[in-house]
């Protein structure tokens, strides 16, 4: 009888861990909208761009404790052009996919 009880409970156990970590995507999913609305800015230097994207070299960015780095941003809806060796002030935001340019100008 002990051992009925053991196995019951031991299944309630499972059950329990396994809804958990069905709902547990759906609070990662609500943490991700909230960053998707932060907006980014940064200067720096265009190493590449082209219609999927734009590489830069960037200065640290404090709010996100990135150092210094050269990375690619995504073009937003309607392309910036840029050329390698611009300087730029930009800004960008995270998204599903990685981070997505929002503008770009000359820097000062």
């Amino acid at each position: 009888m002990s051992r009925l009880v053991f196995c019951v409970l031991l299944a309630a156990v499972a059950a329990l861990t396994s809804f958990s970590a069905f709902t547990a995507p759906h609070h990662d999913m609500h943490q991700m909208a909230s960053a998707d609305a932060s907006v980014y800015a940064s200067q720096g230097i265009v190493k590449k761009a082209d219609a999927q994207g734009v590489a830069i070299a960037h200065q640290a960015i404090p709010a996100l404790n990135w150092p210094p780095m050269t990375m690619t941003f995504a073009q937003p809806a309607t392309p910036v052009a840029l050329k390698p060796g611009d300087a730029v002030a930009f800004t960008f935001r995270q998204t599903a996919g990685g981070y997505q340019l929002l503008s770009a100008s000359p820097a000062k």
